[in-house]
């Protein structure tokens, strides 16, 4: 009966297990699966503008780098933190040598005093005899172990400024990271509008030629009723295969954007990506001042390029501590505890045991031919050289944020009158239309009137494209992306 029931256990266990197996293997196979799927070409990602950023920040080889900079540092200013802190190490020594040193003192007669009663001795005129002494040093088989602790007590600020400088990389190593996340931004931004420009170029393609398609069914009528002269369809039709290029390209292009956009996003090239955005609404940018006037005050201090450069320059004050440090007195204890065992004197081990040793150490540089004033007048000039970049960098941040104020102002404007100009477009088409279809207008000046109707289209679609460019730009340049 045991053993039945130990059969059936087992074999539960087994069942159990097989079941557990199959499990992990289609739960593999799945994700496989989702994962294959990801990568085909056929797969639609759609993003908004905030997920293609924030995908092509976690994508970026330099900004992954950037941020492993941050880790480096890290350790950087913990391995200089223990500096501070008392170093143990043990030593061993282990001496093994053939050679024996002989040495024998000589014996003889040695003269006798007595004292003089003045705390001197005078000859008594007697002698003593003293025999000779053989004196035999092996050094073979002479070994020691130690166990030392060193404590710096006083460096010169040497410690002290190491350390600041290594938080100073730090700082420096987070800023690099924001810059470098601002940079990929505008990159992708850069990218996702042009998507979305030639997304709208190609609607105003398509719009521009079915409008010369019914032109054509149009004269074609007009040709076969005689109405018309061929020489008109056959101008028509000219526009017509214009247009099919144009559309060609614009769709072509829209290709090129839309794997330009994956490249940066991390997406495979061919994948079809599509954006969330479009032009269907006018845009509106209520972020600018109302003149240029009003950019004096506005503040580039928390651009991550003005956070580096000031680090720089405490990077450097840091440094001059740094080379001074290297001139000014040290002080520094050391205890150690060891064994040693070996050197025999005449067969004897003449040394067997432990000691303690304790050593203050005191350093202070007297003369170093003016080595130590001109390391630290070559700091302080870097510092100095620093400082001068900084403020040299304030000043053309100044200059960027202005300019980004004057691109956004008139892109705006841009935006408003090339608005304008499609709806001139518009009602001057459909008046020439009406002309046109009345016998009031030629066929080239209604041909002429589409054309125009197209260019203002496509000269408010590149408008809003670069407006919204030049809404990055400006936050980029005012420190506020």
């Amino acid at each position: 009966m045991k053993k039945l029931m130990h059969n059936t256990i087992v074999s539960i266990r087994k069942i159990k297990t097989v079941i557990v197996a199959l499990a992990f293997s289609m739960l593999s196979l799945t994700i496989y699966a989702q994962q294959e799927a990801l990568q085909e070409e056929g797969t639609v990602v759609k993003l908004s503008l905030e997920k293609s950023r924030q995908m092509a920040i976690e994508n970026n080889i330099e900004n992954n780098i950037a941020k492993e900079k941050i880790k480096i540092a890290d350790n950087k200013v913990a391995a200089y933190k223990t500096n501070y802190l008392p170093k143990i190490s043990a030593t061993g020594l282990y001496l093994f040598n053939d050679v024996t040193f002989d040495q024998t003192i000589e014996g003889g007669q040695l003269p006798t005093f007595l004292p003089d009663g003045m705390g001197g001795a005078i000859p008594d005129g007697g002698f003593a005899f003293m025999p000779e002494i053989p004196l035999e040093f092996a050094f073979s088989n002479t070994y020691n172990a130690a166990v030392k602790i060193e404590q710096p007590i006083y460096t010169g600020g040497k410690i002290n400024a190491a350390n600041k400088m290594a938080e100073k990389g730090r700082e420096m190593a987070q800023a690099n990271v924001a810059l470098s996340e601002i940079e990929v931004m505008v990159l992708s931004d850069e990218a996702y509008w042009n998507v979305v420009k030639v997304k709208a170029l190609i609607e105003s393609a398509v719009q521009y030629k079915e409008t010369l398609e019914e032109l054509h069914r149009m004269v074609q009528n007009a040709v076969n009723v005689g109405m018309s002269h061929r020489k008109d369809l056959l101008s028509v039709q000219v526009k017509l295969n214009e247009a099919e290029l144009n559309l060609a390209r614009a769709k072509n292009g829209y290709k090129l954007a839309v794997m330009n956009l994956n490249h940066i996003v991390g997406l495979p090239l061919h994948n079809n990506t599509e954006v969330a955005d479009d032009f269907e609404e006018e845009t509106s940018i209520s972020l600018l001042p109302e003149s240029i006037d009003v950019s004096d005050g506005i503040a580039i201090t928390s651009r991550p390029e003005y956070h580096l450069l000031t680090k720089q320059v405490e990077l450097k004050e840091r440094e001059v501590d740094l080379a001074r440090s290297d001139f000014l007195p040290k002080v520094g204890i050391m205890g150690a505890y060891g064994y040693t065992s070996g050197l025999k004197l005449n067969g004897s081990r003449l040394v067997n045991g432990g000691s303690l040793t304790a050593l203050l150490f005191v350093s202070v540089p007297i003369f170093n031919w003016g080595e130590g004033r001109n390391k630290v007048n070559e700091a302080k000039l870097e510092r100095t050289v620093a400082q001068m970049k900084l403020e040299d960098t304030q000043q053309k941040m100044m200059l960027e944020a202005a300019k980004a104020i004057n691109e956004l102002n008139e892109a705006q404007l841009e935006v408003q009158l090339t608005s304008k100009s499609v709806e001139q477009a518009e009602e001057n088409k459909k008046l020439s239309k009406d002309r046109y279809e009345a016998g009031m207008e030629t066929l080239a000046d209604y041909m002429e009137s589409q054309t125009m109707w197209q260019n203002a289209m496509s000269a408010h679609i590149g408008a809003k494209a670069s407006l919204q460019l030049y809404k990055t730009k400006y936050l980029k340049a005012t420190g506020q992306l």
